[in-house]
């Protein structure tokens, strides 16, 4: 290891642990659990949780994991207002990053939320972790393709992709597919 990456890691572990301290008292109460057909993270699962510090409630977030279990998303971290500025969101992320050690995403930056995600990118970035870029509406499908091979089949769609394959063995062997079909 150069000298650099020695001064580099020491960096990111003071920085990692400001964060630490940061969250020390921060916790993510999950309150609803969730993976429903047509949610963004389906088939993973998605959670609405209350953020708590010194087991008072501050705000909530929502967020989901994808079934790759390579990102968490966040949704919507919403901070009461008289506790905005003392530093709770950026808490909450830290503790999420902390319990799943994978990348965090935010779904939206809203306008007034945009320079809470340049800061945050940037200490999070400082400790060696990382937020990516925000997914807009229309990059969502594209994003969800990573994981549609996870996607289960539902239902309706078995059976219509069933009927059909009943229909074209039907014709294979020269038969009908079905009263009045030809």
């Amino acid at each position: 290891m150069s000298a650099f990456d020695r001064i580099l890691n020491s960096r990111q572990v003071r920085n990692a642990q400001t964060l630490d301290a940061l969250c020390t008292n921060t916790s993510v109460v999950i309150e609803r659990t969730e993976s429903t057909r047509g949610c963004f993270a389906f088939p993973g699962t998605e959670f609405v949780a209350g953020i708590e510090v010194d087991g008072q409630r501050m705000g909530t977030v929502e967020f989901g994991i994808n079934p790759l279990n390579d990102r968490v998303y966040i949704y919507d971290l919403t901070i009461d207002g008289e506790y905005q500025g003392r530093g709770v969101a950026t808490a909450t992320l830290w503790r999420l990053w902390c319990i799943h050690q994978v990348p965090l995403v935010p779904l939206h930056e809203v306008g007034t939320s945009v320079g809470f995600w340049s800061k945050a990118r940037r200490r999070f970035a400082a400790a060696g972790v990382e937020i990516k870029r925000d997914i807009r509406t229309g990059d969502q499908e594209q994003e969800q393709l990573r994981w549609q091979h996870l996607v289960p089949e539902s239902e309706v769609d078995l059976s219509i992709r069933e009927y059909w394959a009943w229909v074209a063995s039907e014709h294979a062997a020269g038969r009908p597919a079905g009263p009045g079909i030809r």
